[in-house]
C-alpha cells in the first residue's frame, strides 16, 4: 500500500469531526451525497430492495449517524450492529438510538469496518450494506473478504456508491477524482475492480444499476459543499461528470 494507512484513517475521522454538524444542517439522517429529497422515500427503497424482512440481522458497514438503520429498526423485528469510524458520529448515533428507544434493536460501536472479524461472527449477518461509505475503504480487497466472512451463506452484501469512471478524458477524471478524495476523505472506487474482487470471493451477482429513486438533481450535495466550502470545481468551471452511482447486490452462495 503507497500510503500510511493509520493517517488515512486519522483523516476520514478528522472530516467527521470537522464537518457532521455541517452535514446535519443539510441532511435529515441519511449522510448521503446521491440521495432524494425525500428521504424517507429513499429509506424504504433500501428497505425493500435488500429484502429486510423480520428476524434478520443486518450489519450497517459505515453507519453514519444510524439513520437508515433507525428507519430499518421501526419498520421490522430486526437486529442490526453498526459500526463507524467516528467517534463524533457513534456519539450523535448511541443518543439518537436511545431517544428513538432503539437499544433492543440497534448495537453500535467506533470501529474500523476493514477487520469486521475482530468485532463479529463469522457466517452472522443476513445482511451486509454499505450506504455511500464503501468509498472510504483503504483496502478493497480486505474489506470485501471481511464483509463476505461475516455474511450468512446466502445472505446478501448490498453497496451503493460512487464509482470513478472510466473514459476517454481520464487525465480530467483522475484530476477531480484525486481532489474528492482529498476533501472529502474518500477512495473512489473502481467498479471493475470490485466486481474482480467479488467473483473471486465466489459471490454471485444480483444487480448492478443504478439505483432506482429519484435523485434530488444533487441539490443537497451542492448546498452541502457549500456551506462546508469543499467545492471541487472553481466558480465559472465547466462541470464535469467524473463518477457514476451504482448499487451491487450480491449474495454469498
Amino acid at each position: 500500500m503507497s500510503f500510511n494507512k493509520k493517517s488515512k484513517l486519522e483523516e476520514i475521522k478528522k472530516h467527521y469531526k470537522d464537518y457532521t454538524h455541517t452535514y446535519l444542517e443539510v441532511v435529515n439522517s441519511a449522510i448521503q451525497s446521491h440521495r432524494s429529497a425525500n428521504e424517507e422515500l429513499m429509506l424504504n427503497y433500501y428497505f425493500n430492495t435488500m429484502g429486510i424482512k423480520s428476524g434478520m440481522k443486518l450489519l450497517d458497514a459505515g453507519c453514519g449517524i444510524c439513520g437508515p438503520a433507525i428507519h430499518f429498526a421501526k419498520k421490522a423485528d430486526i437486529k442490526i450492529d453498526a459500526i463507524n469510524l467516528s467517534d463524533t458520529q457513534i456519539e450523535i448515533t448511541k443518543e439518537k438510538i436511545k431517544n428513538s428507544k432503539l437499544e433492543n434493536k440497534i448495537n453500535a460501536l467506533c470501529g474500523d469496518y476493514h477487520s469486521l472479524k475482530k468485532y463479529y461472527q463469522e457466517n452472522s449477518f443476513d445482511i451486509v450494506y454499505f450506504l455511500e461509505s464503501y468509498g472510504h475503504c483503504l483496502n478493497h480487497k480486505q474489506l470485501l473478504a471481511s464483509a463476505v466472512s461475516v455474511l450468512k451463506r446466502g445472505g446478501l452484501l448490498y453497496i451503493k456508491d460512487y464509482f470513478k469512471k472510466d473514459l476517454a478524458e481520464m487525465k480530467q477524471v483522475n484530476r477531480l477524482a484525486k481532489l474528492m478524495n482529498k476533501k472529502y476523505a474518500y477512495n473512489l472506487p473502481c467498479l471493475y475492480n470490485t466486481m474482480s474482487i467479488l467473483r473471486k470471493l465466489n459471490m454471485e451477482i444480483i444487480k448492478i444499476g443504478k439505483p432506482e429513486f429519484e435523485d434530488d438533481g444533487g441539490i443537497m450535495s451542492a448546498e452541502f459543499s457549500d456551506k462546508s466550502n469543499l467545492k471541487l470545481f472553481k466558480e465559472g468551471e465547466e462541470m464535469f461528470s467524473y463518477a457514476d452511482i451504482f448499487e451491487i447486490i450480491v449474495r454469498k452462495t
